[in-house]
């Protein structure tokens, strides 16, 4: 099965079993915006990542970024990004690039254990892409186009802020998909409810999740 034809079953999943979620789903990616996000980036998106966000492009609401509002997950506790925020994104980090700062942030980068020689030890690369994006903070899941000496070009991994140790969340985007899918179906991953605080009070949300579990958690017991 193509990550395309995947995703066509999760988001029937989705219908079903997390329907804020999937009201949350924004409309195709037309082709105009997939080559426009291959210009600003740089790189050449995969075939299967372009053909899932012509089937969606992201999320309509998120919870964080220039966007934001309070937008129910449409991948277990992380956004699923869109063309412009996989690009706002991208563009936030070629700043931080660019700051003075950047041999000293590079030196915290490392790899966990397995993971030697796939994934470069850096804090941030060019070639890592966004994809999904956790909802409070600028740590992500995403294409590796600038691997290590072992590593595959387009191999999936964690990256962002807090995310500075690496390890290989998947070998390509169709497997991630599979484990996507996989994950949902064996019934962890439900529709909840999450608290927030306000200048009203307390506001309870619907959710896609445990609130205190992260879908970053379950990708790295697959990689261990």
């Amino acid at each position: 099965m193509t990550a395309a034809d995947i995703f066509v079953d999760y988001v029937s999943w989705l219908r079903i079993n997390v329907p804020f979620a999937y009201e949350n789903l924004a409309p195709p990616a037309d082709s105009a915006e997939l080559q426009a996000l291959d210009a600003a980036i740089g790189y050449i998106l995969p075939a299967e990542v372009k053909g899932v966000l012509a089937i969606r492009n992201g999320q309509k609401t998120i919870t964080t970024g220039p966007n934001s509002g309070h937008g129910v997950p449409c991948i277990p506790t992380l956004n699923f990004l869109s063309t412009t925020e996989i690009r706002e994104h991208h563009e936030s980090w070629s700043e931080i690039r660019r700051g003075s700062d950047i041999e000293d942030l590079q030196q915290m980068g490392g790899v966990f254990p397995g993971a030697e020689g796939m994934i470069k030890p850096l804090y941030t690369s060019p070639g890592w892409i966004p994809l999904w994006s956790d909802p409070i903070s600028d740590d992500y899941i995403g294409l590796d186009l600038d691997p290590g000496p072992t590593g595959t070009t387009g191999q999936i991994i964690n990256f962002g802020r807090d995310e500075e140790r690496h390890f290989l969340c998947a070998p390509d985007f169709t497997r991630l998909m599979s484990i996507l899918l996989e994950e949902v179906l064996s019934g962890v991953w439900q529709a909840s409810q999450i608290t927030s605080s306000t200048s009203e009070g307390e506001k309870t949300h619907p959710w896609f999740g445990d609130p205190e579990e992260h879908f970053f958690n379950a990708l790295y017991a697959r990689f261990k």
